[in-house]
């Protein structure tokens, strides 16, 4: 195969990464969903094929405020992948802007969407299930049109992936060996390669925007720690260095930070700090944002959106400035607001909300104006993931990626 180029509310306790632990998502954040959990993959679903079976074309509006036209909303780029709860297991939809919906995936399993391809071709997918009642996880490569070939095996853990530059590789957690190691696998057919062995455990992959080094957390010295290693698995270096918990590593677009969560200051905080380990400090200064929690990179790399939750309960989206200045809500924090992802332009924010109900998803500018309604469904609607389309002009050319129909087991 080739592509050219939660449950009913969202959990008080999260960790943007260790909820991988169970649905297994790559990017910052991860399912909040109360019960999240999963269901597995299917040995007969490789190369099967989803037809769009709806099209759903309303968006509603927020409850107050101004809301973005329909003009404003079909000239907004890209698509948004989503974990749906609309049937019977946990599927992937997406969404265009527009307010037009369709599935991408009905497997047999729960699937979570983890990694877009680069060109936006495709996407990774986590497809997890119990078999004779043990959790398993699969990796599932997805094109667009819905058809989809695994790579590798059901595993106990098969989490986090993070594209190579050019789509021909991945890399991802794996008990191929140890409990928790992280391997780089290719998808043009090739066995899967160790890069991170250390037995107490690798974790959070995050590839560098040029590709030459890999971001990630493991707790060989002691508590989980931030460590950059070439793509190789060569000269690993220590990042951080704390008595406490670091953890959730993501490198900016342009390459020059790497964003992580860390709980040294007595609550969950979003810090930055160069490749080379320098310049360490939290990004949100003074603000009253409470627990920090699921940040993500603007496109230009020049600020970072995460969530702050309060002690009682509610979530609220900040954005911060990376070059230093205050910090401000995006949205008033009397519910309960997360997981938020940027536009490809930057322009536009997707992310959940429970203040009409149950999770939804919702746009905004990145300004927090225009807070607007995009899916009403039966079940809860989450973790979205905003990606270029690659049919959308001055959109890139999509990577080349392909798989063969059985590839070694990560």
């Amino acid at each position: 195969m080739s592509l050219s180029a939660g449950p009913r509310g969202l959990s008080d306790e999260l960790r943007a990464g260790a909820v991988a632990l169970i649905v297994a998502v790559s990017a910052a954040g991860g399912c909040q969903g109360r019960g999240c959990g999963g269901a597995p993959p299917s040995a007969s679903s490789s190369a099967s094929s989803v037809p769009e079976t709806e099209t759903v074309e309303a968006i509603t509006s927020a409850a107050g405020g101004e809301v973005l036209s329909a003009e404003e909303r079909a000239r907004i780029p890209g698509l948004i992948a989503f974990v749906t709860e609309r049937g019977s297991n946990k599927d992937v939809w997406l969404a265009r802007p527009d307010g037009r919906q369709w599935a991408l995936t009905r497997g047999e399993e729960d699937e979570f969407p983890a990694a877009p391809a680069p060109g936006g071709a495709g996407m990774l997918v986590i497809a997890a299930r119990e078999i004779d009642g043990l959790h398993r996880e699969l990796v599932r490569l997805v094109r667009l049109d819905g058809k989809s070939v695994d790579i590798g095996a059901p595993r106990a853990r098969a989490r986090n992936p993070s594209w190579g530059p050019d789509g021909s590789w991945f890399v991802v957690e794996s008990d191929q060996r140890g409990f928790s190691d992280l391997v780089r696998v290719p998808v043009d057919g090739g066995g899967p390669v160790p890069i991170a062995t250390a037995p107490e455990g690798n974790f959070e992959p995050s590839v560098s925007p040029d590709g030459s080094q890999v971001a990630f957390v493991s707790s060989r010295d002691g508590d989980p720690e931030i460590y950059v290693m070439n793509a190789d698995g060569s000269d690993v270096r220590r990042l951080s260095a704390f008595h406490r918990e670091d953890w959730g590593p993501r490198w900016s677009p342009d390459g020059r930070w790497i964003a992580f969560l860390s709980n040294r200051e007595g609550r969950a905080r979003v810090f930055v700090v160069r490749p080379d380990g320098t310049g360490v400090r939290a990004v949100s200064g003074d603000a009253p944002t409470g627990d920090e929690r699921e940040p993500a990179w603007s496109p230009d790399g020049r600020e970072l959106a995460f969530v702050g939750r309060q002690a009682d309960g509610t979530t609220q989206i900040w954005k911060a400035p990376v070059a230093g200045g205050p910090a401000r809500p995006l949205s008033d924090g009397s519910s309960r607001d997360d997981q938020p992802s940027w536009s490809p332009d930057g322009r536009y924010l997707a992310f959940v909300s429970e203040r009409d109900g149950q999770p939804e998803l919702y746009l905004m500018r990145a300004d927090g104006s225009g807070q607007t309604r995009l899916t009403e469904s039966p079940g809860a609607d989450w973790l979205p993931r905003w990606f270029g389309r690659p049919d959308e002009s001055g959109a890139a050319e999509p990577a080349p990626v392909s798989g063969p129909a059985s590839t070694p087991t990560p």
